[in-house]
C-alpha cells in the first residue's frame, strides 16, 4: 500500500474515534450555549482576553489555558501556557516546543536546544516574532536562536501552522509567537521570582539560574507595569568525535604494493578524523519590560522592551588525523574492504588499514559567541466605534555579536607517525606509533612543532525596524458577522557581516619550527577524566594545547612582523558582506461567522527589495610550500561590488472551522506561502579553502535567489472536553517550488581542480504528513499527554549537473511524545519522553554524494515540586535521564561523521510568589 491510502486510512479511523468521544461525552456534560452555539463564557476585563488570564496555576492550569487558546484561533495552531507568571513548562523554550506535534529540535554542544523544525522544515524555513514584531538574529541567516531567551519571561508560545492573510509573512514550516506577560490581565501587585543550582553531570559544576517578575496596576487599574530580571550561567562540557570524508580511493589491500586489488569497486574512507573534548560557558543575562495604558474600553496603548546578553566562550582539545596528508591516500597498505548496501562500485567501506609518514595534529579550537538582543515596541488598539477599530505599531531590534578575530583554531604535532586504523561504531580506533616506538601521544612539549595557526571571528549585526497600521470593521449580513480587516505595512532589515581571519593560517605550516626550539610550554592540563567518548589508541587523552603559547612561540621564532603578515587576523573583504533588504505591502482579510462555522479569506501582497553589497578578488597564483601539501595564495586587489534585486509575491489564504457541537470542530485550510533566503545566501562572499582536500571555492550567496515558495492544505479535527481535556488529528500537505540546494561543480582554476558549491534556487519538494494528540487530567491528578507526528518527504535536487530524488534534510518520518503528569495538593510531576526518529542530516555529505544520516533518539525528562504554602515551591529537574546521544554516519554506523553523547543535567531550587 502506498503512504497516501495508509494516512488517509489512519486519518479517517482517528477522525472517527474522536468523533464517537465527543459525543459520549456531550451527552453525558453539554454546557450552557449562546444563540451563536457557543459555550457561554465569562464576562472579561476591558482589553484582556479570558485565554490571558493565569487564574489555575500548575499544569493543569496551562493544559487548561492552552486547549482554550488552540480551539479559539482562527487557525491550526498549537499553544504552550506559562503555568504561572515566570514559570513556563520547560527551563528551555526550545525544549517545550518539542513536545508539540509536527515540532522537532536540534541541539547545541552539551545537549540544550537552540533550533526548532516544523512539519518537517528545519528553522530556516520559520519565522519567529516576539509581541508580534519580528526579532533580529545573531546567525547568519534569520532563524531565531532560542537560547539567547529565558522562558521564564514569557506567558505563551503559539506555533501557526496554517497562515492568515494579517500574519506576518515570511514562513513555509510554521511561525512561532513568543508572547510576554499582560499586566493588566491580573490587577494589584504581583511578584514572583526563583532561584536554583543547575548541576551537570559531564562538567562537575554546579552553576546559579535565577529570576523574578513583578507586575502592578495604577490609577483604578488604568495603568499597567511589570518588569522580569533573568540569570542564567552554565559550565558545560562535550566529548565528540568528527569525521570528513569527501572520496573513495582503490586500495592495496594485501599489501603487495599493488592499488586496486578489488576491481570491483572502491573504498570510502574517512579522510580526516578529529576526538574532540570541549568545554565552555553559558552566561545569560536578560530582563523585559512593559507599560499600558487603558483610559477605557476604545483604547489600549503599550510599550514593551526586551533585551538578553549571551556570552558563550568555548574551547576545544583536538586529536586530529589527516589521511590526505603527504598524498596519503595513494599509500594505504593492509586494507580490508566491506560491503556496503550489497557492494559493487563505490560501495565498499575501508574498514581497516596502516599508514605511515603522516603528521600527528593536535588542534586548538576556541569559539567566541556574545551576543547583545534588544527589541524595543510600541503598539495602540483604538475603538473608534462599536464597529471599527484601528491598530497601530511599531518596533525596532537589533543583535550584535561582534568578533573581531577573537576566535582561532590552531593545528600542531610532529611529522612521521605510523597510524592502524579499525572502524569501530560509534567511534572509530587509531593507533599511532613514532618511528622511535613510542606512542605518538607520549609526544613531549619540546617535539611538538607548529603547523596551521587562524585567529579568526565573524562581526555581525542585525537590525530591525517594522511597522504597520491595520484596520478592521464589523457588519452584519442577516445572521453572518463579517469583520473586514485591512493594514499596510513595511519592515527593513541589515544585516551586516564582517570576517576576520588570517591572510592563509600557514605561515608555520609543516611542523618544522619547535616549541623546545622557542623555549616555550604550551602543554596545559587536559580536561579532567580524559577523552569520554572513547579511546584513542588505548589512551583516553593526548597533550593539550594553549593556542595563546603557540602564538607566542610563534613570535619568538620568526618575529613579531613575520607573524603580523601571516598569522594576525585581518578583515576579509572577501567574505564580508551588506545585505539590505526592504519589504513592504497590504492585505486584505474578510472573517466570517455563522452558528456554527466561522472562517476567513485574505490576500496578502508583498514586494521584497534586496541590496547585496561586499567584495570580489581573484586568485592569481597558488605556491607551493614545500614539505607541504599546502598552497600560499596570491589574490589581486580588492574591488567592491553589489547586485540589486526584487520580486512581489501575492499570497492568498483562507480557514474555515465547522462546529459539530461546542465540543466537536472540523478544520480546514490552504494557503501560498514564501520563505526568503536567508542572509547567507544572498551575500556576494566568496570564500577559498586553498588547503583543503580538494581544494574549494564557496560561493556563500546568490543575491538573484528568489524566495522559497509553498502551497500548502490542511484539514484537522478537534475535539476539546472539561478542565484541558483535548484530542486531534491533522493532516497536512506542502508543494515547495523553488527549493533552495548548495550547487556542487568542479572548476579548474590556475591548473588545480577545485570543487565550487554556491546556492541554487530550482529544486523542489512534496511533505505530506498526519498529527495526532490527546490530552487529559483525572480527578485522582493523574493525567497524560501524546502526541505522535509522521511527515514523508521527496525533494527533486540537481547534483553536479544530474537530477536525484532524496528526502529533506532534517526531516524524521515519525515523532513520538509521551508525558505523564500528577498534580494534586502540594504535589506536582511530570514525566517526559521525546522521540525522533533517525533523519537524513545531509544528502549529499557522504563519500560519493551519498547521505549522512542521524540515528533516532529519545530524551526522557523529568520534573517536580512541592508546594509549602501560597508563597513557597520547591522543584527539581533532572534532563537527559537516560544519557542520549547524537550518532550521525555515512553509508553505514561504522562510518561516524559526528558524535556525541550528553550528559544528565540536574536543577533543584525554590519558587516564591505573592
Amino acid at each position: 500500500m502506498s503512504e497516501t491510502p495508509k494516512l488517509a486510512a489512519l486519518a479517517a479511523a482517528c477522525l472517527l474515534g474522536i468523533a464517537s468521544m465527543s459525543q459520549r461525552a456531550h451527552a453525558q456534560n453539554s454546557p450552557v450555549e449562546t444563540a451563536a452555539g457557543n459555550a457561554t463564557e465569562p464576562t472579561a476585563v476591558p482589553g484582556v482576553t479570558d485565554l490571558d488570564r493565569i487564574e489555575v496555576v500548575g499544569i493543569r492550569g496551562s493544559l487548561e489555558r492552552s486547549s482554550d487558546r488552540k480551539k479559539e484561533e482562527k487557525s491550526i495552531s498549537d499553544t504552550i501556557s506559562a503555568e504561572d507568571v515566570g514559570k513556563f513548562p520547560d527551563a528551555n523554550i526550545a525544549d517545550a516546543l518539542q513536545r508539540v506535534t509536527g515540532v522537532q529540535i536540534t541541539r547545541t554542544s552539551g545537549g540544550e536546544g537552540r533550533f526548532v523544525s516544523i512539519r518537517g522544515l528545519n528553522s530556516q524555513f520559520n519565522l519567529t516574532t516576539f509581541n508580534g514584531r519580528v526579532l533580529a538574529t545573531d546567525n547568519a541567516g534569520r532563524d531565531f536562536s532560542f537560547d539567547v531567551m529565558p522562558a521564564e519571561a514569557l506567558s505563551r508560545v503559539t506555533v501557526y501552522k496554517s497562515p492568515t492573510a494579517s500574519q506576518i509573512e515570511g514562513s513555509i514550516g510554521g511561525l512561532v509567537e513568543l508572547s510576554t506577560f499582560d499586566p493588566m490581565s491580573r490587577p494589584g501587585l504581583h511578584f514572583n521570582g526563583s532561584f536554583s543550582g543547575l548541576y551537570d553531570e559531564a562538567s562537575s559544576d554546579t552553576t546559579p539560574r535565577l529570576g523574578f517578575v513583578a507586575s502592578n496596576t495604577f490609577k483604578d487599574n488604568t495603568v499597567g507595569v511589570f518588569g522580569g530580571l533573568y540569570y542564567y550561567k552554565r559550565k558545560w562540557r562535550s566529548d565528540t568525535f568528527e569525521s570528513f570524508a569527501r572520496s573513495t580511493e582503490t586500495t592495496d589491500s594485501n599489501g603487495d604494493g599493488v592499488r586496486n586489488d578489488r576491481v570491483d569497486g572502491r573504498g570510502a574512507f574517512p579522510g580526516i578524523v578529529s576526538y574532540q573534548v570541549k568545554t565552555g560557558d553559558r552566561e545569560r543575562l536578560s530582563w523585559v519590560g512593559g507599560l499600558t495604558w487603558e483610559p477605557n474600553d476604545r483604547l489600549k496603548s503599550t510599550v514593551d522592551a526586551f533585551y538578553s546578553r549571551y556570552d558563550t566562550p568555548e574551547t576545544s582539545y583536538s586529536y586530529n588525523v589527516n589521511f590526505y596528508s603527504n598524498d596519503g591516500w595513494g599509500r594505504f597498505a593492509n586494507a580490508t574492504l566491506a560491503p556496503w548496501n550489497g557492494g559493487g562500485v563505490n560501495r565498499y567501506l575501508i574498514t581497516s588499514f596502516d599508514l605511515d609518514n603522516t603528521p600527528l595534529e593536535i588542534g586548538t579550537d576556541s569559539k567566541e559567541r556574545k551576543v547583545d538582543l534588544y527589541q524595543v515596541g510600541w503598539n495602540t488598539r483604538f475603538h473608534a466605534t462599536d464597529k471599527l477599530t484601528a491598530v497601530f505599531d511599531l518596533a525596532y531590534s537589533v543583535a550584535d555579536r561582534p568578533n573581531s578575530g577573537k576566535s582561532y583554531f590552531t593545528v600542531a604535532g610532529v611529522n612521521g607517525g605510523r597510524y592502524h586504523y579499525e572502524a569501530t561504531s560509534p567511534v572509530p580506533s587509531v593507533t599511532c606509533v613514532l618511528p622511535d616506538g613510542r606512542s605518538c601521544l607520549d609526544v613531549s612539549n619540546d617535539e611538538i612543532g607548529l603547523h596551521f595557526m587562524e585567529p579568526k571571528g565573524e562581526s555581525t549585526r542585525d537590525e530591525a525596524f517594522s511597522t504597520r497600521v491595520d484596520l478592521d470593521y464589523t457588519t452584519y449580513f442577516g445572521d453572518v458577522m463579517v469583520v473586514l480587516e485591512g493594514g499596510l505595512f513595511y519592515s527593513s532589515r541589515q544585516k551586516d557581516k564582517q570576517y576576520y581571519a588570517s591572510p592563509s593560517g600557514c605561515g608555520y605550516c609543516g611542523f618544522g619550527d619547535t616549541l623546545g626550539e622557542a623555549g616555550i610550554d604550551a602543554v596545559v592540563p587536559f580536561p579532567d577524566g580524559g577523552y569520554r567518548a572513547g579511546l584513542v589508541g588505548g589512551r583516553n587523552r593526548w597533550p593539550a594545547l594553549d593556542a595563546n603559547a603557540l602564538f607566542a612561540a610563534a613570535i619568538k621564532l620568526r618575529g613579531q612582523d613575520y607573524f603580523n603578515a601571516t598569522i594576525a587576523p585581518r578583515l576579509q573583504q572577501r567574505s564580508s558582506s551588506l545585505i539590505e533588504e526592504d519589504q513592504y505591502g497590504a492585505y486584505l482579510q474578510a472573517n466570517f461567522s455563522g452558528e456554527r462555522w466561522d472562517g476567513n479569506a485574505g490576500l496578502r501582497y508583498v514586494r521584497t527589495d534586496l541590496v547585496s553589497k561586499g567584495h570580489t578578488q581573484e586568485l592569481l597564483a597558488l605556491v607551493p610550500i614545500p614539505n607541504s601539501t599546502n598552497y600560499t595564495p596570491t589574490f589581486s586587489d580588492v574591488r567592491p561590488f553589489g547586485v540589486d534585486h526584487n520580486y512581489d509575491d501575492w499570497l492568498p489564504s483562507a480557514n474555515f472551522t465547522y462546529r459539530f457541537n461546542d465540543r466537536l470542530q472540523l478544520r480546514a485550510a490552504a494557503s501560498r506561502a514564501i520563505t526568503r533566503p536567508t542572509f547567507l545566501q544572498l551575500g556576494v562572499d566568496v570564500n577559498y579553502e586553498i588547503n583543503s582536500y580538494p581544494p574549494r571555492v564557496t560561493r556563500n550567496g546568490n543575491p538573484t535567489l528568489e524566495a522559497i515558495r509553498s502551497d500548502a492544505f490542511d484539514l484537522s479535527l478537534e475535539w476539546y472536553g472539561d478542565e484541558g481535556a483535548a484530542a486531534s488529528v491533522a493532516a497536512f500537505y506542502k508543494n515547495i517550488d523553488g527549493f533552495i540546494t548548495s550547487g556542487l561543480f568542479p572548476e579548474t582554476i590556475l591548473g588545480q581542480t577545485f570543487q565550487v558549491t554556491a546556492p541554487l534556487n530550482g529544486d523542489t519538494a512534496k511533505l505530506k504528513g498526519l498529527e495526532a494528540a490527546y490530552q487529559y487530567m483525572f480527578p485522582s491528578g493523574f493525567g497524560g499527554q501524546i502526541n505522535y507526528t509522521y511527515v514523508d518527504s521527496k525533494a527533486e535536487v540537481t547534483i553536479n549537473g544530474a537530477r536525484k530524488t532524496t528526502t529533506l534534510d532534517g526531516v524524521s518520518r515519525n515523532t513520538l511524545n509521551l508525558q505523564a503528569i500528577y498534580e494534586k495538593g502540594p504535589i506536582a510531576a511530570r514525566l517526559s519522553y521525546s522521540y525522533r526518529d533517525k533523519y537524513v542530516a545531509c544528502s549529499v555529505c557522504g563519500p560519493v554524494n551519498t547521505p549522512a544520516t542521524t540515528a533516532a533518539s529519545g530524551f526522557l525528562d523529568f520534573s517536580g515540586s512541592y508546594q509549602f504554602n501560597d508563597a513557597v515551591t520547591a522543584f527539581l529537574q533532572i534532563y537527559n535521564i537516560t544519557e542520549e546521544e547524537e550518532h550521525t554516519y555515512a553509508m553505514d554506523k561504522r562510518f561516524t561523521t559526528f558524535y556525541e553523547p550528553y550528559a544528565r543535567r540536574f536543577e533543584l531550587g525554590v519558587r516564591v510568589a505573592f
